[in-house]
Order: structure tokens, then sequence, then C-alpha cells
């Protein structure tokens, strides 16, 4: 498709009759151009080979600039297309209310306007009575505009161009001072704004009465005459829609100069002069007549905005049949029975506007606090119809007037204090008036609850107390005072009351307290604040004691849990892990835990508290060789044995074992023991390092051979010597079985 941009690249126009619809990028300016503007006008035809049917449409497009604050695009309203009863010499106009949400001014609104449907050239809010034809139709379209947004266009009433009445602008008999013999005819000129083809009725009167065989009449022929007869005609004229009242001719007398002086009517007014919508209209006059005559007719025409109303011809007009706005006269003449007054006409009174009438009051609160604020809401009647404007709005504070809330239909909560009586007067108004009466409303400040919070310290265990920080404010400044309830585990904890602080002995973990907190300002008191905050279990510690001061390869390494501790609680699992460099590993449980190292070991302690919260330690071992017994020898003297060794490490006991069987500790590097029997016996020395005896430590075991101390026995001995020897056999027997026994133990 055909599209042609112009050379500074700010307009394109599409040149292709053939489509029907076209597209043409554009590309916005550069950052801060602000808002950009776009027109767009299309042209419609009709096919028709001329301009005559064409017209154009346009619309104007607003695009602001990204990251722009958003403009909120402005109304229109109340739009009114007058005057009413408007005719083809009336000038048509157009009001309406412009309204802005950001106050911004009015700027690049468009008016377009329209008869009998079509769209017409024309600007501004006013149409020449030269574009306007009886009975055409017209309308008006708003599109308010504040320079940056277009809003949504509002259309106006429709208003229908009235038929205008002929008008008569002279009538007159011929001849002026006829004769018996003259036939009276008459000449009568009119005309009409609408250029409607005129018809026109006349009548004749005779002595001030219609002879009614001589209506329509263009002539009166002499032989109907007499001498000294005064005769008259009237006229009215017709455009077929509306007819004009009768205008009378002057009055001639056959056959001579007319004797009688028409009466007069002055001083004609029309009331009241500032009449309202609300208000009858009356016309009132002065009669004279130089020849005293009496009045015996007139005739009264109300004109409305320059126009002859052919409805009212009496001496008033119902308020019922009045507008703001119109303009009002009224044209009197008077007949004293012979002849008829000039015309003469009233003052011109314009309708005022109607001030509306305040009908209802509502006030949001008839009590309130400080912290809240009061509105008004105001409702009236308008005979004008008119909507209503800004209302007056006086404030009094206990009877003296705050003029900073002046029109204000708010009373906000800054400007109020506890007991303070607060009373609004409101007139209501249309825009132009105010309500003659006054609307009152009255309210009271009341106290304002005081307000509580409180705030507790989310690290509150069994070594931590729990505390509340409390704080109150009230909106009146009164003093104020507060309550503390505790609960635990949402039982009320009485021995609390009103205290801050929940001692450590009263926490335990999982435990939910809950503060709850009333303020009081000796009037009302607070809504009750409440925080709760949950107990927290302290983590057990774990610790690893060796019992055993040195760690020997191949000796057992006490090791002791009993140390954990656990601050608010107990701890009710020791469980203990092992591994070593070689690949071994072990578990054990308990408080204690003994084990053989082999290599260097890590130990762990895992401890559990009665929350089943856990903690552990580790504790690495590195075991060294430790002392050991050197050079154990045994020695025979007679039946005892004399044990000796030497030794390379600290300071030590030594146990000394007997065929498995310990027979006690020594400090001495040396032992001499008597058996009870002889024989071959076995003997062990072993370290003895802070109460524990090493295993490794110890010697090979050593050997002794403890001779037999019975001599043999000749066979020629005495009987007594047999004896003897049985006896000492069976006391060696008794010893064997006594250390028998001894090391089942």
């Amino acid at each position: 498709m055909a599209v042609k941009v112009n050379s500074a690249g700010s307009s394109a126009t599409h040149t292709t009759n053939s489509y029907r619809s076209w597209s043409v990028d554009w590309i916005a300016p550069a950052a801060g151009t602000g808002q950009a503007t776009i027109s767009v006008a299309g042209l419609t035809a009709d096919n028709s080979g001329n301009y005559n049917g064409d017209r154009w449409a346009t619309a104007t497009y607003q695009v602001p600039e990204a990251g722009a604050a958003p403009n909120t695009p402005p109304t229109a309203s109340n739009l009114a297309l007058g005057p009413s009863g408007a005719t083809t010499n009336s000038q048509l106009t157009l009001s309406y209310t412009y309204s802005d949400a950001e106050n911004d001014p009015e700027s690049g609104t468009t008016v377009d306007w329209f008869r009998d449907g079509v769209q017409i050239t024309n600007s501004g809010t006013t149409a020449s009575s030269s574009l306007t034809a009886k009975h055409q139709e017209w309308y008006a379209v708003v599109t308010p505009s504040d320079g940056s947004d277009a809003g949504t266009s509002v259309t106006s009433n429709t208003l229908i161009i009235a038929n205008t009445i002929p008008s008569l602008t002279s009538v007159s008999i011929e001849p002026s001072s006829p004769e018996t013999g003259d036939d009276l005819s008459y000449s009568v000129a009119a005309t009409d704004d609408d250029l409607d083809p005129l018809t026109y009725e006349t009548r004749w009167l005779l002595e001030g009465s219609v002879v009614s065989e001589l209506d329509d009449s263009e002539t009166v022929p002499s032989y109907a005459t007499r001498s000294g007869e005064n005769w008259s005609m009237e006229v009215r004229v017709s455009d077929g829609e509306a007819t004009t009242a009768w205008q009378t001719a002057q009055t001639v007398q056959i056959g001579g100069v007319v004797q009688n002086t028409p009466p007069t009517a002055t001083a004609i007014g029309v009331s009241p002069v500032d009449a309202k919508t609300d208000d009858d209209l009356s016309v009132t006059y002065l009669y004279s007549d130089e020849n005293e005559d009496a009045e015996v007719r007139h005739e009264i025409e109300w004109y409305r905005n320059g126009v002859l109303d052919t409805v009212f011809k009496g001496s008033g007009v119902p308020s019922s049949s009045t507008e703001r706005g119109e303009t009002w006269t009224a044209r009197v003449r008077v007949s004293d029975g012979n002849a008829w007054s000039s015309w003469g006409f009233s003052n011109a009174i314009t309708i005022q506007n109607t001030a509306p009438v305040a009908t209802s009051i509502e006030i949001s609160h008839l009590e309130m606090t400080t912290t809240e604020s009061a509105t008004i809401e105001v409702s009236q009647t308008d005979l004008d119809g008119d909507g209503m404007a800004s209302p007056e709005v006086i404030w009094f504070k206990d009877g003296v007037r705050i003029s900073s809330l002046d029109q204000s239909l708010v009373l906000p909560s800054t400007e109020t204090m506890k007991g303070e009586q607060w009373t609004a007067q409101v007139r209501t108004s249309d825009g132009t008036d105010f309500s003659d009466n006054t609307l009152t409303a009255s309210l009271i400040i009341i106290n304002t609850a005081p307000t509580a919070s409180v705030e507790l310290n989310q690290d509150a265990s069994a070594i931590n107390p729990l505390t509340a920080t409390i704080s109150t404010a009230d909106a009146d400044d009164d003093e104020t005072s507060f309550t503390v309830a505790w609960y635990r585990n949402g039982f009320l904890e009485s021995s609390l009351g009103n205290q801050t602080v929940v001692p450590i002995a009263l926490l335990g973990p999982g435990q939910t307290w809950s503060a709850e907190v009333i303020a009081h300002d000796g009037q009302a008191p607070s809504t009750p604040s409440v925080q709760s905050v949950l107990i927290q279990n302290i983590q057990p510690t774990a610790v690893i004691s060796k019992v055993t001061s040195a760690v020997w390869l191949g000796e057992l390494l006490h090791l002791d849990g009993s140390e954990s501790t656990d601050l608010d609680g107990r701890i009710l699992v020791y469980s203990w892990k092992w591994t070593d460099t070689d690949g071994g590993s072990g578990e054990a449980t308990g408080a204690k835990f003994t084990f053989q190292p082999v290599a260097s070991t890590t130990v762990n302690l895992t401890v559990a508290d009665d929350s089943g919260d856990e903690a552990s330690a580790n504790l690495l071992v590195t075991p060294v060789q430790g002392p050991t017994i050197e050079t154990l020898e045994a020695s025979i003297d007679g039946q005892t044995v004399v044990l000796e060794w030497a030794y390379d490490g600290p300071n030590a006991n030594f146990s000394i074992e007997r065929n498995g069987v310990v027979l006690g500790e020594v400090e001495e590097l040396t032992f001499a023991d008597v058996p009870l029997t002889s024989g071959e016996t076995v003997y062990t020395v072993r370290p003895v390092v802070d109460g524990t005896a090493l295993q490794d430590g110890a010697t090979s075991s050593v050997t002794a051979q403890v001779p037999s101390t019975i001599e043999e026995v000749s066979s020629g001995a005495p009987i007594s010597a047999s004896i003897i020897g049985i006896f000492l056999l069976l006391v060696g027997i008794g010893s064997l079985v006594f250390v028998f026994m001894e090391r089942r133990d």
C-alpha cells in the first residue's frame, strides 16, 4: 500500500484509495521529550463526484512518555444546548462543566456539532443562526482535554429548531378618511423568518363589533356603510403552523373626521421585576381617555425571548411556564369601544435563578473520638433542576466559629479534643444561589481509649528471664496505667500478676508463654495487646574426661562423659563411638567408657537431653608404649621364693601374681614368697600406675621349682614316725585345698 511521509517526518498520508486500512511505523522521540500528541483525520466520501457530501472525521491521541506519572483524563458534565425554544433567528449556545482530578487547566477540548445526525464544520461553543433552519435537530459532542489526555466524549441534549411565528409589521384601512361613496379596503405587511408561505385572516368591526358576514373580505362596499359609522378591521397571519394575534388597524369614520380620541395605556409594567422560576408573572397598566370614555376592551400579548407566546393572552403567566434565563415582556392596548390605543410595551424582566431548598443533613457520627473524622452529607431540591454545587459550611466549636474549616464537609480528627461539642451549619447551593434555609448537625467528642503494645524477648530460656517491654499511648494525653497477665501453656500464672519479668525458675523448654497487657486512662480500657513466645531448649554440652592420665599401647583407657551438662534439663543418653587408624571401630553407651587403643583413635561422645537436643565432643588419643617390667628373676632359699626385677617407668607399685592369683602390691623391686606347696610355681609381676594394673607392661612369667620339706623315712622307723608323716600329709592336702579355693576367688 502507498503511504506518503513528508520530508519533516511529522505526518503520513494514505494515497491509495483502493485500500480501506493502512499502517505506519512511528518512532518515539528521545527520552525527556514528554508526551507525544498524534492527530488523525479521515475523509468520508459518498462517491457523488463532488465535495458536497464529503466530510472529515478527526481524533487526537496522547502517548505519555514511559516512566512518567500517569495523568487522569478530565471529564465533561452538565452539557446543555440552548436556548430552549430556539428558532432560526437564535444563536445556539453550548455550556458544560469541565473537571480534572489533578486540577489541570482545560486545553485542547474539542466540540463537534451535528445537524440532523451529520457532523458539520463548526467550532467553539456557539453556532450561528445562519446555520439553522426550522425543524432541524442539533446536538454537540464535547471531548474534554487537559492538554495531555482527552477524556470520554459526552453528547449534549438534542435541540429542535422551532417554527418562527410570522410577524405583522403594519396594517391600515384605506382611505383613511372615507366618504359615504368610498369602498373600504386595507393594506398589510407581514414577514416570516422561515420564509414560509403566509395566509391572512381578516374581520371587520362596526362600532367595535365584528361583522361576521365580512370575514376574510378584502373590501367593505360603500353600500354597506352609513355616514357617521366607525369602522375598523383586524388581521392575523399564519404560516401553516402558527398564527399571529389579531392586529387592529386604525378606526375610520364614514363621511367625516373621527371625533373620538383613542384611549391610552401607560405605565405598563411586568412584576415581579426580579421574578424567579417559582413566581407568577402579571402585568399592570394605567388606562386614560381624553373623552373620558370608559375602558371597554383590552388586549395583552406576552413575548418570550422576543417571540410572541400564542398561549398566554391574559394578564398573567404562571410560574410553571417560565424557565430561568428567559426574558419576558408584555404588550398592551386598550379600547373605549370606538377606537383602540396603540400598542404599549412593558419593561423586560429576566427570570432569575430560584435558590435551592436544603432538605436534609446527615453527619457520620453523633459521638466520636479524637482519632476519628466526621463527614457531612446534604441534599436539596431545586425548581430549576440544577445539580448541587459546593455548599456553604460553617463549623462551630463550643459555639465559636472555626474559620479554617469553612466550606469543609469533613471535620478532621486533628482539630478535635475530648469534651468539645461541634456544630455544622450548612446552606446548599445550585452554583448560583445558596439556599435560604440552613441545616445544622452536631456531635460530641468523647474519650479515646488508650492503646497498649507489648514485646517479649525471643531468647528467653532457663538461663535468661522472659521480659515484657510495654508501651502505652493516649490520643487525649490522659495519664495511663496498665495491667499485665501471664499465661503458661494457656493457663493463667496468677503469681505473676502485673509483673514485667518471668524469672528463670518458672521457665522450661517447650513452654509457651503469653503476656496480655491492657492500658487504662481512668475512663476506658484499651484493646488487649497479646504477645507469645516459645521457650527454647538450651542445647546440652558434651564433655569427655580421661580417667586414665596416660595412654599406652595395649592398656585400658578409661573415659568419663558424666561431666557433660544440660542447663535446663538432664542428659538421658550417652553414645560413644571410636575409630582408629588401623580400621578398628566400636560403640558403647553409658556415662563411662573403657577400651584398649592400639593405634591413633578418634573418640566421639554424643549426649541427648530430655528435650531431644544433642551435642557432641571428640577426643583424639594416640597411645604410646607404656612402661614394662624387665629381667624378672626368681631364686629359691629353702621354702622361700625370692623375686627380683628391673623397672624403667614412672612411679608405680607392683602387683605380684602366683599361679594367676594376686598376692598383693609392693613398692620395692623385690618380693619374697613362701608357697604353700612345693613344686613348680608361676609368678607374674605387673606395674600398677595410678591404681591401674598394666596389661602389656607385665613381664613374662617366671617359674620357680619349690623343693619338698619331707625327708624319706626308713622301714625301721618307729610307728610314731609313720603317724607323724600321715599327719603332715593330711595338712599338706588341706593346704592345697585352701590354695585352690583362693584361686577360684
